[in-house]
């Protein structure tokens, strides 16, 4: 089984919010003071986060984006340190605004992989066409030896033909029964 290598320039904002709330809650735990639902919260999220990136890069990219969201936003605070400044009526959260850039700046390759742009969609979708001409004319040369007869029963439904292979068929046919009129 192959192991894939850990990426730590990947890995560096979560990796730093990570000793953040160690330091944070050694601490608290030190001091006397009681852990809050904040710090439980971020363990859990940040632990859940580290798990999904050696699993399912997607889904540790999803989950780490959602959690620095809830973070910015001041919906917790897992930290010791509380920087924060008001907008209007949000107060947002300087340490998770760092580690959003960190993660931003430290991730162009796996956002790419994880989210591609349209126009890299729309050229795999050119390449993926390409590939099913390349095998239709592949077919196409293997079938011109084909008899008629042949040719009809590759068309069949239930023949077990792909559809290149089909595609291929019609065309030797159509252009074998032009040739005969």
């Amino acid at each position: 089984m192959k192991t894939e290598e850990i990426n730590y320039v990947e890995l560096t904002a979560l990796l730093i919010a990570i000793i953040l709330l160690i330091i944070s809650i050694t601490l608290i735990i030190v001091t006397g003071n009681q852990l809050t639902l904040d710090y439980y919260i971020g363990f859990f999220l940040f632990s859940g986060s580290l798990f999904l990136y050696f699993r399912n890069k997607k889904y540790y990219v999803i989950l780490f984006t959602l959690t620095l969201t809830g973070g910015i936003l001041n919906l917790y605070d897992p930290f010791l340190i509380k920087l924060t400044f008001g907008l209007v009526f949000l107060s947002l959260n300087i340490t998770f605004m760092a580690l959003t850039i960190a993660f931003l700046a430290t991730n162009k390759d796996l956002l790419n992989t994880v989210f591609p742009q349209k126009s890299s969609l729309e050229e795999e979708i050119q390449i993926e066409k390409k590939r099913e001409q390349q095998k239709i004319q592949k077919f196409i040369t293997q079938y011109q030896t084909k008899s008629p007869i042949d040719l009809e029963r590759i068309l069949e439904k239930d023949s077990g033909y792909v559809e290149e292979a089909k595609i291929a068929a019609r065309r030797v046919l159509e252009t074998k029964s032009d040739h005969t009129i």
